[in-house]
């Protein structure tokens, strides 16, 4: 059986997140992580990749009129579910 983390972010360094301590806090339980990237200003791709190479980046594209109510948030976890 192999583990999979996911985790999504947009913006990570405009906003402080800390998401490489977050990444690396699930790595030693899983095979691989997931981070789907929103597209971002501030380098937060390059961030990511930089981690660890089992961090899979997978770009998306947030659809802001979703906003209301975090149903943006539910859109990016759904990305995670096998198509």
């Amino acid at each position: 059986m192999k583990v999979c983390g996911f985790s999504f972010i947009r913006n990570a360094g405009t906003y402080d997140y800390p998401i490489v301590e977050a990444i690396r806090s699930i790595l030693p339980v899983c095979d691989e992580v997931v981070v789907a990237v929103g597209a971002s200003e501030d380098g937060t791709e390059d961030l990511v990749r930089s981690i660890d190479p089992r961090v899979r980046v997978l770009r998306t594209t947030w659809d802001d009129t979703l906003r209301e109510g975090g149903r943006v948030l539910a859109e990016e976890t759904n990305k995670a579910a096998p198509g």
